[in-house]
């Protein structure tokens, strides 16, 4: 059967259809409604017209926010406030005639990387994705792990700085206020007193040109990101941190300082024992993360 998998973001939400084979026959995108009454009837007008299309027979949707798992509530979503306290899944299933799972986008995202691995797959695997902010989720032997209440795997609202920035969740130092794209750019007009608006791939840039204010931006960052992996290493003491989303591009520029940094705050058999690799699917793992929990929902 066909399978919808919607990947929603701050800035876009990006769709695709994927066969019974798990290949993508169909993808789009289109920028994020600003309302949760816009929102909801965007993801229901898309999911219409791919029904009509595409015969699609379940949706799954990713999502950015904490997710109850007995409400089913989005307690907070720090990048798009206007879903706090939404019963989304709820609310579309209601006007949607195909079984349906929501799940947080970053958990989707997980799953679809997970399951993009060659087999044997590790018992346990962790997936980053370094965008506007920092998403993350668990896979513990091939489910996601959501915790007690459904809030586990926000592995970007650790505390990797004492002193540092605050972050949108409420707290101050989380590790998405330095190593995500937000943290890069705020650190290189912290550095270059340059308060021009730019983006992460404008800080690479210069970077690449030599820019000194660019290079401590993502040896900070990169630092930071360092902290963060020690402490999933030695939480989790995973077999594979894989790491996407658009800051990741960067390459060594961020992840030279952060295999630095790791090395140096766990014991070297810990790190050893965990693989930190580029994530394989790009932009395209949160829809089929979502696609994957579509196929899971009973017809």
């Amino acid at each position: 059967m066909n399978v919808l998998g919607i990947d929603v973001g701050a800035g876009a939400v990006k769709f695709a259809v994927f066969s019974k084979d798990g290949l993508r026959s169909f993808m789009g995108e289109e920028p994020t409604a600003r309302t949760y009454p816009a929102f909801q009837a965007q993801l229901l007008d898309i999911c219409g017209r791919l029904e009509k299309s595409h015969g699609i027979a379940a949706v799954g949707v990713g999502v950015p926010g904490f997710i109850s798992l007995a409400e089913r509530v989005i307690e907070r979503s720090p990048n798009m406030r206007f879903l706090d306290g939404m019963a989304l899944e709820r609310d579309l299933a209601a006007a949607l005639a195909l079984p349906l799972a929501v799940d947080n986008d970053a958990n989707a995202a997980a799953l679809g990387e997970f399951l993009s691995l060659d087999e044997p797959r590790p018992a346990c695997f962790v997936h980053l994705t370094l965008g506007s902010g920092i998403g993350s989720g668990i896979v513990l032997s091939g489910r996601i792990f959501h915790g007690s209440d459904g809030f586990a795997a926000e592995l970007g609202h650790l505390l990797v700085n004492s002193q540092g920035r605050p972050c949108g969740c409420g707290n101050s130092g989380c590790a998405e206020t330095e190593s995500s794209e937000t943290g890069i750019v705020r650190s290189y007009q912290e550095f270059a007193c340059a308060p021009d608006p730019l983006s992460s791939r404008d800080v690479f840039a210069r970077w690449q040109a030599g820019d000194e204010a660019a290079r401590e931006a993502f040896r900070r960052a990169g630092t930071f990101l360092g902290v963060l992996l020690s402490q999933i290493v030695y939480a989790l003491n995973p077999g594979r941190i894989s790491i996407g989303g658009g800051v990741a591009a960067a390459g060594e520029a961020l992840l030279a300082p952060a295999r630095e940094e790791l090395a140096r705050r766990v014991v070297a058999k810990a790190a050893a024992g965990t693989r930190i690799e580029a994530a394989r699917l790009g932009n395209g793992a949160g829809m089929a993360g979502a696609a994957a929990l579509a196929r899971q929902q009973p017809s």
